[in-house]
C-alpha cells in the first residue's frame, strides 16, 4: 500500500483529506485492516458539518480510532450491512435522514474510502447511542426522575463487532430486547403502513346513540371502528346494534375511557383523532422505551403512571395486573427505576409529609378541631404520625424500595377509588388494588406466608416489617402508548404533559419530519 499523503496537524488537520490510493492488487477489505485513518485528534470540519456531529459524538469518534491505533475499521461488506440497517431505522420510529445511509454507498464517487470509513464509524456510534440511550436524556426534561444509565462502552462494542464476520447481529441487538418494545415497534409499523386514504372524515357530533339507531352518523362510526380493528362484524353498516356497542366499548377500554359503549364527547374526540397523531404517540413511546429498555429488568414490578396500573412482570411476561391510584396533576408520581423492593410492612404507621400537614391538615384543623383524633393521628417530636389501623392512609400493607423521592407502593382504605376511570388522585405514591395478592407473590419463596398466615398477621394489628430477599426491581414509567400481550394497542392521555416535553426535546435534537403532527390534540 502506498504511504498516506502528508496532512496538517492540530485542529486544522483534515481527517478526510488523507490520500486513500491503494495498490490495485490489494482489496479494500484487506486494506481496511492496515490503512491509517488519520490523526484522530483533529476532525475535518466537513465531516462535522455533513453529519452534524455534536462534541460528544466527535469525542466518541476520536476515542474509537484512538483505540484502534488510528487504523481504518470497515470493509465493503460491513459498510453495506450498516447501510442496510440504517436505511431501516424508520421501522423503529427513527428518522432515517439522521443516519445518512446514502453517504455509505461504496459506488458513490464523492467520498474517499477513508472518509467513508469515518462516516460509517460515526453513524454506527450515533445509531448505537440512540438505540441504547435514546436521543433525549429524560433527566434534562423531567423534574423528578431517578434512572441509572447503562455503561457507555459503545466504541468498544463497535470495535469488537467489527472483528466478527458479520456486524448485523450487533446492530440488531442494540434495540431493547423486551417483548413490550417489540410489540410496540410492530404496532408502529402497522399504523405507519396504513393507506393514506384510511384517515376518513370526522364522525359528526350529536346526541348519544341508542341501540337500533341508524343513519350516516352510525355508518361513519362503524366504518371507523372497523378500520381501527375494534369491529369485525360487518353485517349492517347503518344500524347501531349490539356488536357495534361492544366494539365501541372495546375502543373505549383501549383508550382509557369508561367502557359503557356510549358515544360520549370524550369517546368521539378519541375516535376523531387523526391517524398521524396516534402514529406520533407511538414514536414518542418508542423513544421513551429506548431510554428505559436497557435498564429495565425482565422481572420487575412496573407501574405505568399514564395508565394508572401495576403489573408484576416475571421473565418478560405479565404474571399479575391490577389498577392503581397515582399522583394527581399537582403531585405527579416521579419517574424512577429502583434496584429492588426490599421489604413489606404490615400495619404501617404513616409519617405525614410536612407539605401535606401545612397545605391540607392545618387548614382542616382550623375548621375541625377533632380532626386528628378522628383520623388516629398524633404529634411525635414535632412530626405528625397516623397510627396503624383501618383508617391509616397507607392501608394495611406498604411496599418499601429505595427511592430518592420517598415514594412507595401501598394499600388504601379508600377502595372505591379503583373503580374510577381517572385515578390520578394521590400525592405521588402509588396505591395498589390487590396489595395482599402482591404481597403473597413477593413472599412466595417463604413457605410460612400463606394467605391464612398473612391475614392473621394483619388482623393482629401489630406493625411488622418483612424482609424480601432478592426482591424484584421496581419501575415507575410513563407509557401513553403500549401493546398488551394479546396484541391490543392501547393509548392514554398525556395527563402530565410529558409527551409534549419529549416532543419538544426531540425537535431540538433533530428537525421533525416534514408534515409531523403536534400532540396538542392528545393532551387532556
Amino acid at each position: 500500500m502506498q504511504r498516506v499523503g502528508s496532512r496538517r496537524r492540530g485542529l486544522a488537520g483534515c481527517l478526510f483529506l488523507l490520500v486513500w490510493t491503494i495498490v490495485p492488487s490489494q482489496s479494500w477489505a484487506e486494506a481496511a485492516a492496515t490503512a491509517p485513518c488519520g490523526d484522530v485528534l483533529s476532525v475535518e470540519p466537513m465531516a462535522v458539518t455533513t453529519l452534524s456531529l455534536d462534541p460528544r459524538e466527535v469525542d466518541a469518534l476520536r476515542g474509537f480510532y484512538r483505540g484502534r491505533g488510528d487504523r481504518c475499521a470497515w470493509d465493503v461488506a460491513k459498510i453495506l450491512s450498516l447501510r442496510a440497517v440504517l436505511s431501516r431505522a424508520g421501522d423503529q420510529g427513527l428518522d432515517v435522514a439522521r443516519y445518512r445511509p446514502e453517504l455509505l454507498d461504496p459506488g458513490r464517487g464523492t467520498l474517499s474510502e477513508t472518509a467513508r470509513d469515518l462516516f460509517a464509524s460515526a453513524m454506527a456510534l450515533r445509531y448505537g447511542r440512540d438505540m441504547v440511550f435514546g436521543r433525549v436524556d429524560l433527566h434534562g426534561i423531567e423534574t423528578e426522575i431517578a434512572v441509572r444509565r447503562p455503561a457507555d462502552d459503545l466504541a468498544a462494542q463497535l470495535d469488537a463487532a467489527l472483528a466478527q464476520p458479520d456486524i448485523v447481529p450487533w446492530l440488531v441487538g442494540l434495540a431493547p430486547s423486551a417483548p413490550a418494545y417489540r410489540r410496540l415497534a410492530e404496532a408502529y409499523r402497522r399504523y405507519r403502513d396504513r393507506p393514506d386514504a384510511a384517515d376518513t372524515a370526522p364522525i359528526a357530533a350529536g346526541g348519544l346513540l341508542r341501540l337500533g339507531a341508524a343513519g350516516p352518523r352510525v355508518a361513519a362510526l362503524k366504518a371507523r371502528l372497523r378500520r381501527l380493528g375494534d369491529l369485525r362484524d360487518g353485517r349492517d353498516d347503518t344500524r347501531f346494534d349490539a356488536s357495534a356497542k361492544a366494539a365501541l366499548a372495546a375502543f373505549q377500554r383501549r383508550h382509557g375511557i369508561a367502557d359503557d359503549g356510549r358515544l360520549t364527547r370524550e369517546t368521539l374526540a378519541a375516535l376523531n383523532l387523526p391517524d398521524a397523531e396516534r402514529l406520533h404517540q407511538l414514536v414518542l413511546n418508542l423513544e421513551r422505551w429506548r431510554y428505559f429498555g436497557h435498564v429495565l429488568a425482565p422481572t420487575r414490578i412496573e407501574v405505568n403512571i399514564a395508565a394508572a396500573t401495576v403489573q408484576f412482570i416475571e421473565n418478560g411476561r405479565v404474571e399479575m395486573a391490577m389498577r392503581a391510584v397515582v399522583g394527581g396533576r399537582k403531585h405527579e408520581s416521579p419517574t424512577l427505576v429502583s434496584p429492588a423492593l426490599d421489604a413489606i410492612v404490615l400495619n404501617p404507621t404513616w409519617h405525614v409529609p410536612k407539605s401535606i400537614v401545612e397545605q391540607e391538615i392545618e387548614p382542616r384543623l382550623a375548621r375541625e378541631p377533632d380532626y386528628l383524633k378522628h383520623n388516629d393521628m398524633h404529634w411525635d417530636n414535632g412530626h405528625l404520625l397516623q397510627s396503624s389501623g383501618p383508617r391509616n392512609s397507607l392501608g394495611r400493607i406498604k411496599f418499601d424500595f429505595p427511592s430518592p423521592f420517598a415514594v412507595y407502593l401501598h394499600d388504601t382504605p379508600s377502595r372505591t377509588l379503583f373503580a374510577r376511570q381517572d385515578r390520578a388522585l394521590s400525592h405521588g405514591c402509588v396505591r395498589v388494588e390487590l396489595p395482599r395478592e402482591l404481597a403473597l407473590k413477593l413472599l412466595a419463596s417463604q413457605d410460612k406466608w400463606t394467605p391464612e398466615r398473612l391475614k392473621i398477621a394483619i388482623d393482629g394489628g401489630a406493625t411488622r416489617k418483612i424482609a424480601v430477599p432478592d426482591g424484584p426491581q421496581v419501575a415507575l414509567v410513563y407509557w401513553t402508548a403500549f401493546v398488551d400481550e394479546d396484541g391490543t394497542v392501547e393509548f392514554r392521555p398525556d395527563a402530565y404533559g410529558r409527551d409534549v416535553k419529549l416532543e419538544a426535546a426531540l425537535d431540538r435534537v433533530t428537525a421533525p419530519p416534514r408534515g409531523a403532527v403536534r400532540l396538542a390534540g392528545v393532551r387532556k
